[in-house]
């Protein structure tokens, strides 16, 4: 079993830590003013928003087995046969996919009998291409 993780972005980190830096403001000025125990559903929210932000960035992962290709990413998990993998190629389309970089793979398979396709990110490409006894294709 091999594990890879996504490759991360620079403006992903920085919308990560820009929001977090925001939200821990609301936050303080909460806890100065006194306002936290008269509007404790905001404080709630913030610190959800915040752990709901930092969630891909511990959890978005790809694992090999021998049989499979496992997706993870925030509570989202796929499952993909090695043996249904038909292609992958460079791409860097920009559509909501568990992946945190643009530089991704786009991993085209069977899914009951339809050609079907997610894209990922991940750190090492050719390790992971490797790992799925796949060669990457350029577009």
């Amino acid at each position: 079993m091999q594990t890879f993780r996504s490759k991360i972005d620079w403006w992903f980190w920085g919308a990560v830590i820009a929001t977090t830096g925001l939200l821990l403001k609301f936050l303080w000025t909460m806890y100065v003013k006194g306002t936290m125990q008269e509007y404790p559903e905001h404080a709630v929210l913030y610190f959800l928003t915040i752990a709901i932000l930092w969630w891909p960035i511990f959890n978005t992962r790809y694992i090999v087995t021998e049989q499979h290709l496992i997706i993870r990413s925030l509570w989202f998990k796929w499952q993909i046969n090695k043996s249904d993998v038909k292609r992958i190629s460079s791409t860097h389309y920009f559509i909501s996919s568990p992946a945190l970089s643009l530089d991704r793979l786009r991993i085209d398979y069977l899914k009951n009998g339809e050609t079907t396709h997610i894209l990922v990110s991940p750190k090492d490409k050719q390790a992971f291409c490797k790992a799925l006894n796949q060669s990457m294709m350029d577009h």
